[in-house]
């Protein structure tokens, strides 16, 4: 007989599950007697009587040691005859047992004596066992073979979004994974079942490098995850399948006369003198063969990059600071360590942040990096006149942030099962814990547990023993291989249907001038709901009052998530914008928000345009010779 201590929490483990009891007291175990089992196939029956009220479990293994023993028995102390049914048992085995009970006042008694049994010819077990009672519920699968994936096809949707189409021999989800590296880091899909699948991969950056696979989960849960696919975006906005050039028009729009330009270099020497100090305007000799703004420039220094570079660093996210001794933009230069080790000429390969606003103070927020990996990054500033300012390289590394629940689900079957499904950042176990809430306490003694030890990213786990009417207390539980938790609970849960809608908050939204060739607008919206949902944003050019609609609108974004982030680059620079937020939760609830206003980031003039407005304000000779 073992005798639990005072205030001690016992701990039972097995390949299957973890059953985690509390231990209040030091009073003897009750006393095990008449212990016996009955077979039936591969159905075990173990009986036996405790001479008080106490809870029963049946340890068992086919491993006389009992090393990575397996349990199954019922928390609920309620009586002193206790018959365990034990299911999920191979046929024609040979299996050791012993049994446990705990008494109402803490007391814990293991006997001791090893018995065993042999069980007959029968099929393999094929659902989650049920069990009465608080405990735990332990997973067996009859299909063990993962779907088969094939004919993986890639396309372009726009210039921030791709599709990734693929099959599979059998029903199963559609997801995809995709990053800057094979860590990939981020999952979009469906949890709907088909045999043909698309997935939208949307909010990415042009020309980069991405990596991307499909993921499929079959009924049994079995994953399977497609071959790395590497995946080159291209910057320009696609219309029906062709890229935008501009018009020949357009160019010779914007050339200038080279020989009025010559002619104002000429005299606009002094001027420069007066207005830069540190100019090198020694060499006279050459103010003859100057014959662009751009010759002009040189003359300028760039600005002074002063001291070390100070960085706030998350796990998918930096901010860099830095000064210069005279108004600047603010760039960075970024790249993977991977990737600039391997790059010949420009060793980076995404150049963020703002050229058109000028300041001495800089900071510049990165987003979509990768966690726990290092990153080579340089700063660039330059000033409305003059050339551009290089920093030496230096580097960073992203927090690694551990396992995350990026997305769940619950979707009620009946008033007694439903079916609670997540998304992990990266390959962790799944685990269910549950218990009732009776008068709006949480009933600690029927705590169960049903936990798949496979490491998956996409997770789903059916419940059916709710009862109707009743509120649970729910916990999602994920580990991944180096042993970090994360949990996620659903509060007061209940199979009934809830008739409340989602609620909308924290609305941001952070315009910046999207540093690629064409200049355009780089918009995030991002906001909060109290609950998952999916989301998709309705927008239009202007001021727009309530009661109106939107014309235009982003595709739905079906993760459902309580954080929500778009990136738009479809907006205009300096122009005023409304826009309304629709969420829709897993009940079908949907709530609208009411309709926000913001300025997109304007575009300054060029360095050309601020030189000849000097030069036409300074001296009336150039409009002449214009």
């Amino acid at each position: 007989m073992v005798l639990s201590p005072s205030l001690a929490s016992a701990e039972m483990r097995s390949n299957s599950y973890i059953l985690n009891e509390n231990v209040n007291h030091s009073f003897n175990g009750p006393i095990i007697s008449g212990v016996s089992h009955s077979v039936s196939g591969v159905d075990v029956t173990v009986a036996f009587v405790t001479n008080v009220i106490a809870d029963a479990f049946v340890i068992y293994n086919t491993d006389p040691a009992f090393i990575d023993s397996m349990e199954q028995g019922t928390s609920i102390k309620s009586g002193t005859s206790h018959n365990i049914a034990l299911k999920g048992l191979l046929a024609d085995t040979t299996y050791y047992y012993r049994v446990r009970s705990e008494r109402v006042n803490g007391g814990v008694s293991t006997d001791i004596t090893s018995r065993s049994f042999v069980t007959g010819h029968g099929l393999e077990a094929e659902t989650v066992v049920p069990v009465s009672g608080g405990g735990t519920l332990i997973i067996d699968k009859t299909d063990k073979i993962a779907p088969i994936i094939s004919n993986v096809q890639i396309n372009i949707v726009d210039e921030a979004s791709l599709s990734m189409s693929w099959d599979t021999n059998e029903e199963a989800t559609s997801f995809g994974e995709y990053g800057e590296t094979q860590q990939y880091g981020n999952t979009s899909g469906l949890w709907d079942k088909v045999i043909k699948h698309v997935v939208i991969l949307k909010n990415l950056q042009p020309e980069l490098i991405y990596h991307l696979r499909p993921v499929s989960s079959d009924g049994w849960g079995n994953v399977a995850y497609g071959e790395d696919q590497i995946f080159n975006t291209v910057a320009g906005k696609k219309v029906e399948g062709e890229f935008i050039a501009s018009t020949s028009e357009e160019n010779k729009a914007m050339e200038i006369n080279q020989s009025v330009l010559a002619e104002a270099a000429k005299r606009m020497m002094s001027f420069v003198q007066r207005l830069f100090p540190q100019a090198t305007l020694n060499d006279k000799s050459t103010l003859g063969e100057i014959t662009t703004i751009e010759e002009l420039s040189r003359f300028i220094p760039a600005p002074i990059l002063s001291g070390e570079p100070r960085i706030e660093a998350g796990s998918d996210r930096a901010t860099i600071f830095w000064i210069t001794d005279i108004d600047a933009s603010s760039q960075i230069a970024i790249s993977p360590d991977a990737d600039y080790k391997n790059r010949k000429g420009e060793l980076y390969i995404q150049v963020v942040g703002d050229a058109q606003n000028l300041s001495q103070n800089h900071s510049v927020q990165i987003f979509g990096l990768q966690a726990d990996t290092a990153y080579h990054y340089q700063l660039r500033s330059k000033a409305s006149f003059g050339p551009m300012a290089f920093s030496r390289d230096f580097t960073f590394r992203t927090i690694d942030d551990g396992v995350k629940i990026v997305s769940f689900l619950t979707q009620i079957k009946n008033d007694q099962a439903a079916s609670i499904k997540w998304v992990t950042n990266k390959e962790a176990n799944s685990a269910i814990q549950y218990a009732p809430y009776h008068d709006n306490l949480v009933a600690l003694d029927e705590v169960k547990i049903i936990k798949n030890d496979e490491y998956n990213i996409i997770h789903e786990i059916d419940v059916n023993d709710f009862q109707a009417g009743v509120f649970y207390d729910v916990e999602i539980i994920s580990v991944d291989k180096k042993g970090n938790t994360v949990k996620e609970k659903l509060d007061r849960f209940s199979t009934q249907e809830n008739d409340l809608p989602p609620e909308i908050s924290n609305i941001k939204t952070n315009s910046t001038v999207f540093i690629d060739r064409n200049n355009k607008t780089q918009t995030v919206i991002s906001w909060l709901t109290n609950e998952p949902t999916s989301a998709q944003i309705f927008y239009q050019e202007g001021v727009h009052g309530a009661g109106g609609e939107l014309s235009e609108s982003t595709d739905v974004n079906n993760n459902f998530t309580k954080e929500h982030i778009f990136v738009i680059t479809k907006f205009k620079p300096g122009t005023v914008y409304s826009f309304q937020i629709r969420a829709i939760d897993s009940g079908g609830n949907e709530v609208l928000s009411k309709i926000n206003t913001f300025m997109t980031a304007k575009n300054k003039e060029s360095i050309i345009q601020v030189i000849i407005k000097i030069l036409e304000d300074t001296f009336g000779w150039v409009k002449k010779l214009m």
